[in-house]
């Protein structure tokens, strides 16, 4: 492995013009010297586009020097189809061993990169690890403790409960992303989550490297999980889906062992009661999830269709 080995930095955007200069500049500002950072702007419709045009000719001078070394910056506009199509776009441009994303609200520390690349020089097995991080909640800075602290290695049921992984602090491999098929673009949220649980199926774990090299920002009104109702529901789809992909489509590389499958299993169950309920408590019908759950308790085959019935916004 070289020492060295480019990087692929994605940042999609989208409506994000004031918030997405300060995390380019978080990239700008990397010590490890040999990366390519592409901006995806998903559609925009406030000028974060014109904002990013304007800013390129500088942050490119930013980046010539670099002796035998490279840093280098792409901006390209799409129509606005989400951050999952964003991101597999911005990897489909890119030529790097490693890939990293970034979230147009969040910052890396300077160091970032140069410690996630000392780890997997020395740990070369390891195809994908997260950094520690702390929040920014307007102005107040905290630590995740409890059930948001970070954990380290192959764990499984944990993630099956919540999303233990933050995309922003991610590096991953290009082998791995390349066997993952990128995020699932359907998913409009949730799609993180997907790819991680994705990842402890085929056997790889995520490792955590503790020192706090990301910040996140929250309370933006913007923010994905404040947007869609019934947030579960993208989980349930998510799982549902591997499932499926796991047991009954046999896709090439990707069989869930036993032990594994029983923890889906459970997960999704947990998943179509939470759904349910929520549901009920707002006075909705729930025929097509009771149908649906006992599809899946019969172990029968269900139909793409009716898995995209979790997705319909109209619904919920």
């Amino acid at each position: 492995m070289n020492e060295f080995p480019l990087v692929s930095i994605i940042i999609p955007t989208f409506n994000r013009k004031k918030l997405v200069n300060r995390a380019v500049e978080s990239v700008l500002s990397q010590t490890y010297p040999y990366f390519e950072l592409i901006i995806i702007d998903d559609g925009s419709t406030d000028n974060t586009d014109i904002s990013l045009q304007t800013n390129l000719p500088i942050w490119k001078n930013q980046l010539e020097n670099f002796g035998n070394f490279q840093k280098t910056i792409q901006f390209h506009q799409t129509e606005h189809r989400g951050v999952s199509a964003a991101r597999n776009f911005g990897v489909s441009l890119s030529t790097g061993e490693w890939i990293c994303f970034l979230d147009s609200d969040d910052i890396w520390d300077p160091i970032k990169l140069t410690e996630q690349i000392k780890y997997h020089n020395l740990h070369k097995n390891i195809k994908c690890s997260q950094t520690n991080e702390i929040w920014n909640k307007k102005g107040n800075i905290l630590e995740p403790k409890g059930k948001f602290s970070k954990l380290d290695g192959m764990y499984l049921e944990e993630a099956l409960e919540s999303c233990l992984v933050t995309c922003s602090s991610v590096m991953i491999h290009r082998t791995l992303w390349n066997r993952l098929g990128g995020f699932r673009g359907e998913l409009l949220v949730c799609e993180d989550y997907d790819l991680w649980i994705r990842i402890f199926l085929l056997g790889e774990p995520i490792s955590l490297i503790s020192s706090f090299l990301l910040t996140r920002f929250g309370g933006h009104h913007d923010q994905l999980s404040k947007k869609y109702q019934a947030i579960e529901r993208f989980r349930l789809y998510s799982l549902l889906s591997i499932h499926e992909e796991g047991t009954k489509n046999k896709t090439d590389g990707f069989q869930i062992r036993n032990v594994d499958l029983q923890l889906l299993r459970k997960a999704i169950q947990l998943r179509f009661e939470t759904v349910k309920n929520g549901r009920e408590k707002r006075g909705k019908d729930t025929a097509f999830l009771d149908q649906l759950s006992k599809t899946f308790a019969e172990n029968s085959p269900i139909l793409p269709k009716d898995l995209l019935i979790l997705l319909d916004d109209s619904l919920f």
